[in-house]
């Protein structure tokens, strides 16, 4: 076990996480526990700290109540609340796509991004 937090502490020098995108937080989620494999840390601990030193000052005031406890799952607390508070619903995205300077190609893989596979490919192309 020592020997594994050793390990993880050495790779947090090299993990390049983005700034917060408050527009899609399940995407920056998943980029933040990419370089979380790919520096082999797994431990909840080091991943919260890593998480609060990354944030903005007004994100980590939405989680300060999580900051403070003495939960061992302040990471997973800590996504979780910030996905319920940014994540957008799916409807809204998709109601949201506009044509704007996008091909008609371009808009419907948007759309099919957005829409994951509950909206059959034959709703999309009519919406």
């Amino acid at each position: 076990m020592l020997g594994e937090t050793l390990e993880e502490s050495k790779n947090l020098a090299s993990i390049k996480i983005p700034p917060f995108w408050i527009d899609r937080p399940e995407i920056w989620f998943y980029q933040v526990e990419a370089q979380f494999q790919i520096s082999r840390i797994s431990l909840e601990k080091i991943k919260f700290k890593y998480l609060v030193s990354q944030l903005e000052p007004k994100y980590v005031e939405n989680i300060w109540d999580i900051v403070n406890s003495k939960s061992d799952t302040k990471y997973t607390d800590s996504k979780n609340r910030l996905l319920s508070l940014y994540k957008e619903s799916r409807n809204l995205r998709i109601t949201g796509i506009e044509l704007g300077d996008m091909k008609p190609s371009q808009l419907l893989q948007k759309l099919k991004t957005v829409a994951t596979s509950d909206i059959s490919e034959n709703l999309i192309k009519i919406l």
